[in-house]
């Protein structure tokens, strides 16, 4: 069994621990939706928040690209600039100095900023809330559109975090069933999957319906489809 370390960044203090099992930090985790009856000041901290759950349900081992290993202390300072050091963080690293495994939040955070920032520059609006509110008083089409892009963001981004992913089989089987995702291959379908259980809960949380939903994700993999094909 490896050694790992785990680095804890908590009230300004490091603490450095050398654990001799990896298996002792690792154990079952109930799925909770508890998140989802919550009232956010910012939708991003949603976003932020619904990632982090559904990843830390779906995905239980990864490595990590290099890219994404070169993000990790610029993302610990964003974490610290909005005044989260009371927030444990712990970072694993294998004995190559790679990230193993990095608190669920931080995955989170890095979602909800990129999420942010790509719908701001989309809908060339100065708030996320302010686009929001827009598409939930919308039509339909602006629904599916929001719901597409949604979906489009996140996939390049959990796409540029994570590669040589193990995740819940029967959840994965599950979704290329429904979704007819039958371009998927590897580590590719499962960054499909974990992309719809985020934007499912996006679109619930601000009541798109499923039906439109469904389409959404549908036109997508259609068009992924008849690409490959």
């Amino acid at each position: 069994m490896e050694n790992v370390i785990i680095l804890c960044k908590c009230t300004g203090f490091l603490i450095f621990v050398l654990i001799a099992k990896k298996d002792l930090l690792e154990g079952d985790i109930l799925r909770s939706k508890d998140y989802m009856k919550k009232v956010y000041r910012n939708f991003s901290e949603f976003v932020s928040e619904c990632s982090s759950r559904e990843l830390e349900y779906f995905i239980f081992d990864s490595k990590f690209t290099t890219a994404f290993n070169e993000r990790i202390k610029e993302i610990i300072d964003e974490i610290e600039m909005q005044g989260k050091k009371s927030v444990e963080l712990a970072i694993i690293f294998n004995t190559e100095g790679e990230i193993a495994l990095i608190d669920s939040f931080i995955i989170g955070n890095y979602i909800g900023n990129s999420y942010i920032k790509h719908m701001e520059e989309y809908y060339k609006e100065a708030s996320l809330n302010n686009i929001v509110k827009h598409v939930v008083n919308g039509s339909e089409k602006a629904k599916r559109d929001f719901s597409i892009l949604s979906y489009t963001i996140l996939y390049s981004t959990l796409n540029s975090i994570y590669c040589d992913i193990k995740c819940r089989k029967e959840t994965l089987e599950s979704y290329v069933s429904l979704y007819d995702l039958k371009h998927c291959k590897d580590d590719d379908c499962s960054i499909v999957v974990a992309s719809i259980l985020i934007v499912e809960d996006i679109c619930k949380y601000i009541g798109i319906k499923e039906g439109v939903l469904s389409d959404s994700i549908k036109s997508v993999a259609t068009k992924r489809n008849s690409q490959d094909d």
